[in-house]
């Protein structure tokens, strides 16, 4: 006799499916990455394998280490999902440790092939780390286990349920990645990349202040404030939970500054554009709280129409009084590292965002 059909086997299916490509596609974008840009390949000069007993790296930063740990650590959170459909994770964890190293010793092989590419074996050490780390954060995140059983709970207590709401959820996930950028309104651009004026240098020149980072500031601190207000259940009240995002969001700010850069260069990202910018959104982001007593989608939706609107403004280039677009992508560095990848979502989620309400309110006009 036929089993009947069941609608969670097809949920699971579906699950299986988009798990493993997902898996696959950020599997070709970390192999890709690694070895762009993969042209004029060449014969290494010394043996292949040379670089495996070699010293440490004399000059290696905290930023190369962070992006080593960084980019692996997905790939290794995915692995470890895959792996669980046919083993416990506890196992899972230390095949993702090994998947990890193999691929970066693939990696760091290749790149010796490569002209201005250098093979690190502190880089496959870093990895390696990265794709553990990424297990461990899959194995301690399961819904039956602590910490699981209270991010689970949480999330059901406090955000809107289904899968509409899980996608908003990740998401806000893709700001907090945007976030490791080198342009604004991340604030590892600070003064070192974009030319931010720091607070107490502007009183002498106010002609320093870049007053449409400003804007782009503003509207990014809000329209994620009011986006994550659009999110939360309806028997929470919006503003508390705006204020708690607006913490967090600024807090994690820093912390990503504080990944990447030196730590006496910190205090010059208190800058006229960030500080203003900032507490500027937090205004508009109580007053919009204040005058609304459901969620703010329209709101919500016209703040971060403005925020795109005003980083296509910026981004515009202004030479002999005429305007011209930058080269296309309006990214920095290689496009396939983190911060590369970092700044593309940071064009692209604000987009997602906004359409995800607008769909939002056809699918579910009643909330």
């Amino acid at each position: 006799m036929n089993r009947p059909f069941r609608s969670n086997d097809t949920r699971s299916s579906w699950r299986r499916a988009l798990l493993l490509l997902s898996l696959w596609s950020y599997l070709a974008l970390l192999i890709a990455g690694s070895l762009y840009p993969a042209t004029a390949w060449r014969v290494p000069g010394e043996h292949f394998l040379a670089f495996l007993i070699a010293s440490w790296p004399r000059y290696a930063t905290r930023t190369d280490i962070t992006t080593n740990i960084l980019v692996y650590l997905p790939f290794g959170f995915l692995l470890a999902s895959a792996l669980h459909t046919r083993m416990k994770l506890r196992y899972a964890v230390w095949w993702v440790a090994l998947a990890g190293l193999l691929l970066s010793l693939l990696m760091e092989v290749l790149q010796n092939f490569l002209p201005g590419r250098n093979a690190s074996n502190l880089d496959i050490l870093t990895n390696t780390a990265g794709a553990f780390t990424g297990a461990l954060v899959a194995r301690v995140t399961e819904g039956h286990r602590w910490p699981g059983v209270l991010l689970f709970a949480w999330r059901k207590r406090w955000f809107l349920p289904g899968w509409w709401g899980n996608l908003g959820i990740a998401l806000l996930g893709l700001w907090a990645l945007s976030q490791l950028s080198l342009q604004a309104p991340s604030l590892v651009a600070g003064n070192l990349h974009t030319g931010f004026t720091p607070f107490w240098e502007a009183p002498s020149d106010l002609s320093r202040v870049q007053f449409q980072k400003i804007l782009i500031f503003m509207f990014e601190i809000a329209g994620l404030g009011l986006f994550a207000a659009t999110l939360i259940s309806p028997r929470h009240r919006k503003m508390p939970v705006s204020v708690a995002v607006f913490t967090a969001a600024v807090s994690f700010k820093f912390f990503a500054a504080a990944l990447f850069l030196k730590l006496p260069v910190l205090a010059r990202l208190l800058s006229v554009e960030a500080l203003a910018g900032l507490g500027m959104g937090l205004m508009l982001l109580l007053v919009i709280q204040r005058r609304s007593t459901r969620a703010p989608y329209g709101a919500a939706l016209a703040v971060l129409i403005s925020f795109v609107a005003v980083q296509l403004l910026d981004a515009f280039i202004i030479q002999s009084g005429r305007i011209a677009l930058p080269a296309w992508p309006l990214i920095r560095g290689n496009p396939l590292n983190v911060t590369g990848l970092a700044s593309l979502m940071a064009m692209v989620w604000p987009v997602l965002a906004i359409t995800h309400l607008l769909m939002g309110r056809l699918l579910f006009p009643s909330r």
